[in-house]
Protein backbone atom coordinates (compact mmCIF):
# COMPACT_ATOMS: atom_id res chain seq x y z
CA UNK A 1 0.00 0.00 0.00
CA UNK A 2 1.32 3.11 -0.90
CA UNK A 3 1.93 5.52 2.40
CA UNK A 4 -0.73 8.02 3.18
CA UNK A 5 0.86 10.88 4.76
CA UNK A 6 -1.16 13.59 2.79
CA UNK A 7 2.43 14.04 0.76
CA UNK A 8 2.38 13.56 -2.95
CA UNK A 9 5.59 14.64 -4.05
CA UNK A 10 7.53 11.20 -3.19
CA UNK A 11 4.94 9.28 -5.76
CA UNK A 12 4.39 11.90 -8.22
CA UNK A 13 8.12 12.35 -8.73
CA UNK A 14 8.79 8.95 -8.53
CA UNK A 15 6.70 8.32 -11.34
CA UNK A 16 7.72 11.55 -13.34
CA UNK A 17 10.87 10.30 -13.24
CA UNK A 18 12.88 13.01 -11.74
CA UNK A 19 12.84 11.58 -8.02
CA UNK A 20 15.77 11.28 -5.44
CA UNK A 21 15.73 7.67 -6.82
CA UNK A 22 19.25 6.10 -6.61
CA UNK A 23 20.44 5.91 -9.98
CA UNK A 24 24.17 4.56 -8.60
CA UNK A 25 22.98 2.02 -7.46
CA UNK A 26 20.46 1.40 -10.20
CA UNK A 27 23.15 1.43 -12.70
CA UNK A 28 24.61 -1.65 -10.48
CA UNK A 29 21.83 -3.93 -10.26
CA UNK A 30 20.99 -3.66 -14.16
CA UNK A 31 25.03 -4.57 -14.49
CA UNK A 32 24.37 -7.52 -12.12
CA UNK A 33 20.93 -8.55 -13.44
CA UNK A 34 22.94 -8.24 -17.18
CA UNK A 35 25.64 -10.01 -16.15
CA UNK A 36 24.03 -12.64 -14.44
CA UNK A 37 21.78 -13.47 -17.52
CA UNK A 38 25.34 -13.97 -19.67
CA UNK A 39 26.28 -16.43 -17.34
CA UNK A 40 22.67 -17.84 -17.49
CA UNK A 41 21.53 -18.48 -20.63
CA UNK A 42 25.02 -19.16 -21.43
CA UNK A 43 27.49 -21.64 -19.48
CA UNK A 44 25.03 -22.40 -17.00
CA UNK A 45 21.51 -23.09 -18.75
CA UNK A 46 22.39 -22.25 -21.80
CA UNK A 47 22.60 -25.90 -23.19
CA UNK A 48 19.52 -26.71 -21.55
CA UNK A 49 17.80 -23.63 -22.79
CA UNK A 50 18.71 -24.72 -26.25
CA UNK A 51 17.18 -28.15 -26.02
CA UNK A 52 13.93 -26.15 -24.25
CA UNK A 53 13.48 -24.59 -27.60
CA UNK A 54 14.55 -27.32 -29.95
CA UNK A 55 17.59 -24.96 -31.66
CA UNK A 56 20.74 -27.52 -32.43
CA UNK A 57 23.81 -25.47 -32.85
CA UNK A 58 25.59 -26.04 -35.69
CA UNK A 59 28.40 -24.26 -34.94
CA UNK A 60 29.78 -21.00 -33.32
CA UNK A 61 26.85 -18.43 -32.81
CA UNK A 62 27.01 -14.61 -33.77
CA UNK A 63 24.07 -12.90 -32.56
CA UNK A 64 22.55 -9.26 -33.84
CA UNK A 65 23.14 -6.54 -31.77
CA UNK A 66 19.68 -6.65 -29.98
CA UNK A 67 20.27 -10.30 -28.40
CA UNK A 68 22.98 -8.16 -26.05
CA UNK A 69 20.73 -4.52 -26.16
CA UNK A 70 17.30 -6.02 -25.24
CA UNK A 71 18.38 -7.54 -22.05
CA UNK A 72 20.14 -4.85 -21.02
CA UNK A 73 17.10 -2.22 -22.07
CA UNK A 74 15.27 -4.66 -20.01
CA UNK A 75 17.64 -5.40 -16.82
CA UNK A 76 17.64 -1.49 -16.44
CA UNK A 77 13.41 -1.83 -16.91
CA UNK A 78 13.35 -4.05 -13.78
CA UNK A 79 15.92 -2.42 -11.88
CA UNK A 80 14.74 0.98 -12.21
CA UNK A 81 10.69 -0.36 -12.01
CA UNK A 82 11.87 -2.40 -8.27
CA UNK A 83 13.51 1.22 -6.95
CA UNK A 84 10.28 2.91 -7.09
CA UNK A 85 8.17 -0.12 -5.71
CA UNK A 86 10.84 0.31 -2.85
CA UNK A 87 10.89 3.82 -2.58
CA UNK A 88 7.27 4.20 -2.50
CA UNK A 89 6.46 1.41 -0.12
CA UNK A 90 9.60 2.84 1.69
CA UNK A 91 11.38 -0.38 2.32
CA UNK A 92 14.39 0.95 4.44
CA UNK A 93 16.56 -2.44 5.22
CA UNK A 94 17.89 -4.92 2.90
CA UNK A 95 15.82 -8.08 4.45
CA UNK A 96 12.78 -6.06 3.44
CA UNK A 97 13.94 -5.24 0.18
CA UNK A 98 14.69 -8.78 -0.76
CA UNK A 99 11.34 -9.66 0.37
CA UNK A 100 10.33 -7.16 -2.14
CA UNK A 101 12.24 -8.49 -4.81
CA UNK A 102 11.57 -12.42 -4.74
CA UNK A 103 7.63 -11.42 -4.44
CA UNK A 104 8.15 -9.09 -7.81
CA UNK A 105 10.50 -12.14 -8.88
CA UNK A 106 8.04 -14.90 -8.17
CA UNK A 107 5.07 -12.80 -10.13
CA UNK A 108 7.91 -12.50 -13.33
CA UNK A 109 9.27 -16.08 -13.03
CA UNK A 110 5.03 -17.05 -13.48
CA UNK A 111 4.52 -15.21 -16.36
CA UNK A 112 7.90 -17.05 -18.02
CA UNK A 113 6.21 -19.87 -17.32
CA UNK A 114 3.17 -19.39 -18.90
CA UNK A 115 4.41 -17.38 -22.05
CA UNK A 116 6.39 -20.81 -22.40
CA UNK A 117 3.10 -22.67 -22.82
CA UNK A 118 3.35 -22.52 -26.37
CA UNK A 119 2.73 -25.54 -29.06
CA UNK A 120 5.78 -24.63 -30.32
CA UNK A 121 8.14 -24.80 -27.61
CA UNK A 122 9.39 -28.45 -27.42
CA UNK A 123 9.70 -28.64 -23.80
CA UNK A 124 7.73 -25.58 -21.75
CA UNK A 125 8.08 -26.37 -18.45
CA UNK A 126 12.06 -26.93 -18.67
CA UNK A 127 12.08 -23.26 -20.79
CA UNK A 128 9.59 -22.18 -18.27
CA UNK A 129 11.63 -23.24 -15.24
CA UNK A 130 15.11 -21.80 -17.43
CA UNK A 131 13.56 -18.60 -17.64
CA UNK A 132 11.46 -18.10 -14.63
CA UNK A 133 14.24 -19.04 -12.65
CA UNK A 134 16.59 -16.30 -13.97
CA UNK A 135 13.64 -13.83 -13.30
CA UNK A 136 13.32 -15.12 -10.15
CA UNK A 137 17.32 -15.06 -8.97
CA UNK A 138 17.91 -11.30 -11.20
CA UNK A 139 15.16 -9.57 -9.20
CA UNK A 140 16.42 -10.76 -5.89
CA UNK A 141 20.08 -9.68 -7.38
CA UNK A 142 18.13 -6.49 -8.22
CA UNK A 143 16.43 -6.15 -4.80
CA UNK A 144 20.05 -7.54 -2.94
CA UNK A 145 21.93 -4.04 -4.81
CA UNK A 146 19.17 -1.74 -4.42
CA UNK A 147 18.78 -2.92 -0.58
CA UNK A 148 22.70 -2.63 -0.15
CA UNK A 149 23.63 0.53 -2.30
CA UNK A 150 19.88 2.10 -2.54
Amino acid sequence: MIPDDGDMSTITAALAGTSDLPWLAIAAATLASYVLGALWFTPLFGRAWDRSIGHVPDGPRRFALAYYLVPLVSSAAVSVALAVVLMLSRVGDLVAAVAVGAIVGLALAAVSVNNALTPHTPHPFAHGAIVGGYHLTSTVLIAVVLGLLG
